[in-house]
């Protein structure tokens, strides 16, 4: 009892990022974790169902969260190493992905380590997506693949190259009797 008054006391402001991410998303997030919060600054990574997200709240007086800016990288769009984190030279730390940027406070955390656990969540979320659930997906899965190889080979096969050349070579020596004459 007493970690639960002691959660909320140490993160009041989830519960209204979480309303928001009903309101913006449709859902509830996964997980939140504190980049910055400070004075009237609230700075998170949210891990949704399939995309994460660094949001950047200010604290109105009125204790309400109003969000000033955010980054969405959803799975379908992000690469392992696409989301970079760096310092800039004005003290902010800058993430991108892709052509979108947002700046965040670097008071309390590193570059890389909000980088790395965007990372570490898609990465995560990509391996649950492509984990087979039983014996009958996996062995679907091998005969896609096996298809999609079998094809793939088809159309790189040398026989239609091998013609050609054939041809060619017939050309060649027409031409050479052509110019012996």
């Amino acid at each position: 009892m007493m970690g639960c008054r002691w959660f909320a006391l140490m993160h009041p402001h989830n519960m209204a990022i979480e309303v928001w991410c009903e309101e913006t998303w449709g859902e509830r997030p996964v997980r939140i974790s504190d980049w910055a919060n400070h004075d009237e600054i609230v700075q998170v990574l949210i891990r949704l169902s399939s995309s994460v997200l660094i949001a950047d709240f200010l604290l109105g007086s009125d204790g309400k969260l109003m969000i000033q800016q955010h980054l969405h990288v959803p799975l379908e769009t992000w690469n392992p190493g696409s989301i970079q984190g760096i310092r800039t030279s004005d003290g902010k730390t800058r993430f991108q992905h892709r052509r979108q940027s947002i700046y965040l406070s670097s008071e309390l955390r590193v570059p890389e380590w909000g980088a790395a656990l965007l990372e570490e969540w898609l990465m995560n979320m990509r391996s649950s997506l492509n984990r087979p659930k039983d014996r009958t997906q996996r062995l679907n899965e091998m005969k896609r693949m096996k298809l999609s190889i079998e094809r793939n080979l088809e159309s790189a096969s040398l026989a239609k190259v091998n013609d050609e050349r054939e041809a060619l070579d017939g050309q060649l020596d027409r031409i050479n009797q052509r110019l012996a004459n």
